[in-house]
């Protein structure tokens, strides 16, 4: 791989991350609405890792882990480099669809089922946020925050491709 894709890929995490981050940040702000705890998800990865625990539905009263907080947001940073990665591969390794916003934006809003029927599930929170106070409410949001992610995603490959 020609250091330019590698350096893309990790641009495209890295920067995918933040704008998700700070789109969430502007989400609190004017709406209220709560970010991810990022101390529970460095906690789950920790238990995860070190004890084969991947699923763990009361790990938001397990014992806190020294550093779960930067934990959480390591791994946060990590999963959007591995995005980025299979975006690299479909679109641009192997493109099966064109690199553009619409795209960018499919991409993004199927990211949404990551946390939708893996990590909520595996943290007690249910299959589609069934589990959390409101659902609907919840799995909209992460719909949005990833879409916004994906839209990310292909702004930033495009400075390179």
């Amino acid at each position: 791989m020609p250091i330019i894709d590698f350096l893309s890929i990790i641009t495209a995490g890295f920067f995918s991350c933040i704008v998700l981050d700070i789109f969430g940040r502007l989400l609190l702000i004017l709406f209220k609405v709560p970010e991810p705890s990022w101390g529970v998800v460095g906690r789950w990865f920790f238990y995860m890792v070190r004890r084969g625990e991947i699923f763990n539905p009361q790990i938001s009263d397990a014992m806190p882990v020294n550093h779960e907080v930067k934990i959480g947001w390591a791994f946060h940073y990590l999963i959007a480099v591995a995005w980025a990665v299979v975006f690299y591969i479909f679109f641009i390794s192997y493109p099966l669809l064109d690199l553009s916003y619409r795209n960018g934006l499919l991409f993004g809003a199927l990211t949404t089922i990551a946390p939708l029927f893996i990590f909520m599930p595996f943290t007690g929170q249910g299959v589609l946020a069934r589990k959390t106070d409101m659902p609907f409410l919840t799995s909209l949001i992460l719909l949005a925050r990833h879409s916004v992610f994906g839209l990310a995603m292909f702004e930033s490959f495009s400075w390179f491709h």
